[in-house]
């Protein structure tokens, strides 16, 4: 078997030595130094290649250059970019992924997660590959063949009829059986293999006349009086009529074929069926098999007025004329068929509880049609044939489509599955059902993107609690709004995606879940807000202490502010010592924005946080110890048990982005006043710090305006805060709306 390729392009020689020895053993590998030669390779390998590896510093064109050339030459929806930098930054993220980069890589390298990166952004492409290529040659091999514009319309029909909610099933199947064996008899009808998908498709759209057949005709229980069975013998030129007057596809296949089939499937074979009287060959091939699977199944199903015949009895009557007269080559396949057909009928799937939700759409749209609304949504379901497919047939992911003409939610099968709801849910709103599952706030935010969206903004995301499995799970919804080809600025539907995220958003109970009883009742001090609850140990039972710890969690320790301490056991006794500072095990270079071990000393209560090293996540817990007198923070650290890499970084950017929000001045990014009340102010450490003022600074903002006071403000910012050593705070002590820049510079004695 081929490995499969990988571009790297990166300009320095070292960086590049080290992915090919990550990645050799599994892939085969190409190399280039710079944006210019990416451009190159990418146009002499197209088709080959299977993921990009691309630097954002390069010489000649950076990665985002590369990036927007691959987008320009629309090489971006064949080959997934990973992005690789040094940067942290949310700017060059966020850049990376709107010029569509599926991943973002940062430095230093941890092999095995770059490997795993690497092989699912491989295979979750090539299973994207394989499943568009399966839509495409479902679409246009079968000529366009609308199975949901069918399915709809079929359940339609048979909600009105009472016909049980599998006519229109059986009689696809009946006709595609009759179809190969006729083709395998006789080349007397020129049937080509698209002819025979088309037909066979055609054939659920028989009896769509009959919509608009009175229902208490069509249910009566009865024999239908002569004016009444004249009125239902309409039905034919009712649905022929419906589909030609469609302004668009007449010359469409499965057009030709329905509209043929519609008119002429009651015609038989000595002229004496309706409504035109036509004879033998006279009658289009696609409504003589249609004529004979719609007898079939009709004699072998239940319906309001007559039991169900047997297979054998349903046969003999179709032989002796009983039911009218067929082509003797039709019945000679029906004759071949009769094994195979009764075995497959067993197995047909019946409609399952989205059969009755069905129906009330319909009704929907049958209670308000017209014949430009039957227009409107035979074009819209054309439209979006493709996706409903793919997302009910294709996948087992929880997909689901919003449209508000109807004002309906369609669900995919795994969707209906694991929340319990039918694959269609009509006026959503209204059901309680549905709101139990979902939730009125998230459905009225669905409902707002649909009135807010743009052309240029089509994709929104957000977070929710939806019921699944029949318990509530955090969940992200993915949504993409896709617009009318038919009416400009009007959109079709929201398309969306539903992950569940639960996991993440639940590490403090699986952490607690994890641990012996036992631990847990030695966490109870630490998690307890009261004083008389402080730990207090002596320094030769801290070190058992910690030992016992660090076999339940990754990480447990001492804190004093950011200096580690460790236990020196000598002859003399035990002696605690500083040594790493805290934040080093997070490969950082400064104290933690998100720092908990300093909050805890200055409260003496416990806190906790999510931390990150590398791709991993952590959960810590830090709790006020006294340590023969001395306070100390004891931070313990345990990683998460979710493997979802992509939703832990999710959730760590969200924590991030929310510390930064409460201790973080918008103008100047440096921490705010808030961060010195609740962090500095009330150490009880010695530290110095230094006041500076702006003087005039008015000035500034009445003859320039505060936009440009808020660039003074923020480079007088960055200049303070490149002159302090990385161990120092730097933070504006004035008010948001203050004229006046105060700074304070602590540093630890």
């Amino acid at each position: 078997m081929n490995q499969k390729k990988i571009l790297i392009a990166d300009d320095s020689e070292l960086n590049r030595a080290l992915l090919v020895d990550m990645l050799e053993h599994d892939f085969s590998i190409f190399e280039v130094s710079n944006g210019k030669e990416t451009i190159a390779a990418l146009q002499a390998h197209q088709g080959e290649i299977e993921v990009l590896l691309l630097d954002v510093v390069m010489p000649e064109m950076d990665g985002f250059e590369v990036l927007a050339a691959m987008n320009e030459n629309h090489w971006i929806d064949d080959i997934p970019v990973i992005m690789i930098s040094a940067e942290t930054g949310s700017a060059y993220i966020d850049k990376t992924f709107k010029l569509g980069a599926v991943d973002y890589v940062s430095r230093p390298f941890v092999p095995n997660v770059i490997r795993r990166r690497i092989m699912n952004t491989v295979l979750l492409h090539t299973k994207k590959q394989q499943l568009m290529s399966v839509l495409a040659d479902r679409f246009y091999r079968q000529e366009k063949n609308t199975e949901l514009m069918v399915d709809i319309l079929g359940h339609a029909v048979e909600c009105r009829s009472g016909e049980g909610g599998t006519h229109m099933t059986h009689v696809i199947l009946v006709t595609g059986l009759l179809l190969q064996c006729l083709v395998g008899k006789t080349d007397r009808y020129h049937l080509e293999r698209e002819d025979i998908g088309a037909i066979r498709m055609a054939s659920g759209l028989h009896d769509i006349g009959k919509l608009q057949i009175p229902e208490e005709i069509l249910t009566k229980p009865h024999s239908l009086t002569p004016e009444e069975y004249e009125i239902v013998k309409r039905h034919t030129q009712i649905g022929a009529k419906l589909i030609t007057d469609l302004p668009i596809y007449q010359n469409e296949r499965l057009v030709k074929y329905a509209i043929e089939i519609c008119r002429w499937h009651h015609e038989r074979w000595n002229g004496e069926g309706y409504p035109d009287g036509l004879k033998g060959d006279a009658i289009p091939i696609a409504a003589q098999v249609v004529s004979v699977a719609d007898v079939y199944d009709a004699l072998t199903s239940e319906r309001c007025y007559k039991e169900a015949f047997s297979h054998e009895k349903s046969m003999r009557m179709i032989h002796s004329g009983e039911c009218g007269s067929f082509n003797p080559l039709l019945l000679e396949c029906l004759d071949e068929i009769a094994v195979r057909l009764q075995k497959e009928l067993s197995v047909v799937p019946h409609l399952d509880q989205g059969h009755s939700e069905a129906r009330r759409t319909v009704e929907e749209l049958y209670a308000s049609r017209s014949e430009d609304s039957t227009t409107r949504v035979a074009i819209q379901l054309e439209e979006e044939r493709g996706k409903r497919q793919f997302f009910s047939e294709l996948t087992d992911e929880l997909w689901f489509e919003y449209t508000t003409n109807p004002d309906a939610i369609a669900l995919s099968a795994s969707a209906s599955k694991r929340t319990g709801l039918s694959k269609v849910v009509v006026n959503p709103a209204g059901s309680a059902d549905f709101l139990a599952v979902v939730g009125t706030k998230t459905l009225d935010e669905i409902r707002g993107w649909a009135e807010t969206a743009t052309i240029d903004e089509t994709y929104f995301e957000t977070e929710a609690e939806i019921r699944l499995d029949g318990a509530m799970h955090w969940c992200k919804l993915a949504i993409m709004v896709t617009w009318s080809s038919i009416e400009a600025g009007r959109y079709n539907s929201l398309l969306g995606i539903i992950r569940d995220i639960d996991k993440s958003y639940r590490h403090l109970s699986d952490v607690q879940q994890a641990l012996p009883r036992e631990s847990v009742q030695a966490l109870t001090p630490m998690m307890s807000d009261g004083a008389d609850d402080v730990l207090r140990v002596s320094k030769e039972q801290v070190d058992g202490l910690l030992a016992g710890y660090r076999r339940i969690f990754d990480i447990a320790r001492l804190v004093a502010l950011t200096i580690c301490v460790e236990l020196t056991k000598t002859d003399e006794g035990c002696t605690l010592k500083k040594s790493e500072h805290c934040y080093a095990v997070w490969k950082k270079k400064r104290r933690c924005e998100n720092c908990i071990s300093q909050e805890v000393l200055r409260t003496h209560k416990p806190q906790t946080k999510i931390e990150t090293r590398a791709s991993d996540i952590y959960y810590v817990l830090a709790s006020f110890i006294e340590v023969d007198g001395r306070p100390y923070s004891l931070e313990l650290v345990k990683r998460t048990k979710s493997d979802d890499m992509f939703e832990r970084e999710n959730v760590l950017n969200q924590l991030l982005v929310r510390n930064r929000q409460v201790y973080m001045d918008s103008v100047t990014k440096v921490y705010n006043r808030r961060y010195y009340d609740e962090r500095l102010k009330n150490l009880e450490s010695w530290f110095s710090f230094a006041m500076i003022d702006m003087d005039n600074f008015k000035h500034i903002n009445d003859r320039f305006g505060h936009q440009a006071g808020d660039a003074a403000l923020y480079r007088a910012a960055q200049a303070i805060k490149s002159q302090i050593r990385s161990d120092d705070e730097l933070v504006r002590y004035g008010a948001m709306n203050s004229s006046c820049c105060s700074a304070t510079c602590r540093s630890r004695s």
